[in-house]
């Protein structure tokens, strides 16, 4: 069986609720024939046998193949498996709660094709879905056609959404595997772009990208939730900006990136001291090692999370009101 030159990966964990739609929009895209890969990562409900039942049932021109990870591996491993598995050239990727709109698939191939397959990234605009799939309108991600260099990302870091991204194998090829912690692999992806190939974003919504729903969960956060919370949160922040400098040197341009990102890097690993101090003398001692991160903002964060409880209601705070400023929870 030939091998087709673009895969649509569909990347799931514990999403029984939303993956029937999400396959179906996979297997009814309007294309040339494209390999869809089904990938749950060890999921405890039912995810991986619909996608089984659902991939069965499949009578068309797409090459179906379903897989499963042993274990949960997290995003980024999770993306790691899926690109070794994938045969396709460029990989489209999507979530296991969204849904891709048919034409996606040939409107990627289509830009791809138009820079004689040059572009190592393509993004689109989505369609902002709630948790109950009703659509809030038109998510817009940034032009990475503004974003020429390594000195375009330098000055401003666009904004893309990783739901609505396609990349080369050949780029991950380039650079290697994803750190295990890294979850902002759009991130990461935009970079390793600009790197090599370049980046464009296609000017129509192509993907119903469903909103999480930590906001309403935050409300209810006690303080053990909310130290676990800003851990995990301070990890991924940690782990994008070393990918970033990983991946920098690599393609030769190390001092630039690290320059670039030191002030917000060291801020993170001031984070991280804090969070793995085992009392308040350890948490003052990090103030006076991080001394390159501003004063002022050292107080702010050691007060903040040397009083977890009130943290986590300020926090529950800001999340309602800002649903209520977006009209959510009437």
């Amino acid at each position: 069986m030939t091998a087709p030159r673009i895969t649509l990966a569909v990347l799931a964990y514990r999403q029984a609720g939303f993956i029937d739609a999400a396959v179906q929009s996979a297997l009814s895209q309007v294309c040339e024939p494209v390999e869809v890969l089904l990938s749950d990562d060890a999921s405890p409900d039912t995810t991986h046998e619909q996608m089984q039942v659902l991939a069965a049932a499949y009578r068309g021109p797409h090459q179906v193949v379903v897989r499963r990870n042993a274990r949960n591996l997290g995003i980024g491993d999770h993306i790691n498996e899926v690109v070794r598995a994938a045969r396709g050239e460029l990989i489209v990727m999507m979530a296991g709660d969204d849904q891709s709109l048919p034409q996606r698939v040939a409107r990627v191939a289509a830009a791809w094709d138009a820079s004689n397959q040059q572009l190592d990234l393509i993004a689109s605009h989505l369609i902002d879905m709630d948790q109950q799939g009703v659509d809030q309108g038109v998510l817009e991600v940034d032009d990475l056609a503004q974003w020429r260099s390594l000195d375009d990302w330098a000055r401003q870091r666009p904004y893309i959404v990783g739901a609505g991204h396609a990349f080369t194998r050949r780029m991950f090829d380039r650079f290697g595997p994803l750190g295990p912690k890294v979850s902002y692999e759009d991130q990461v992806n935009v970079l390793r772009a600009l790197l090599g190939g370049g980046a464009c974003t296609i000017d129509e919504p192509l993907v119903r990208y469903r909103r999480g729903g930590v906001s309403d969960r935050m409300r209810n956060f006690s303080a053990e939730q909310f130290l676990a919370w800003m851990r995990r949160l301070n990890g991924i922040h940690v782990a994008l900006h070393q990918q970033w400098l990983q991946d920098a040197r690599t393609a030769g341009h190390e001092e630039l990136v690290c320059r670039v990102i030191q002030r917000e890097y060291q801020r993170e690993r001031f984070i991280e001291a804090l969070l793995a101090a085992p009392d308040l003398a350890g948490r003052w001692a990090a103030v006076h090692q991080f001394t390159e991160v501003a004063l002022g903002w050292r107080l702010r964060k050691f007060a903040y999370l040397s009083m977890p409880a009130l943290a986590a209601r300020i926090r529950a705070m800001q999340s309602s009101f800002k649903r209520l400023r977006h009209g959510e929870g009437r």
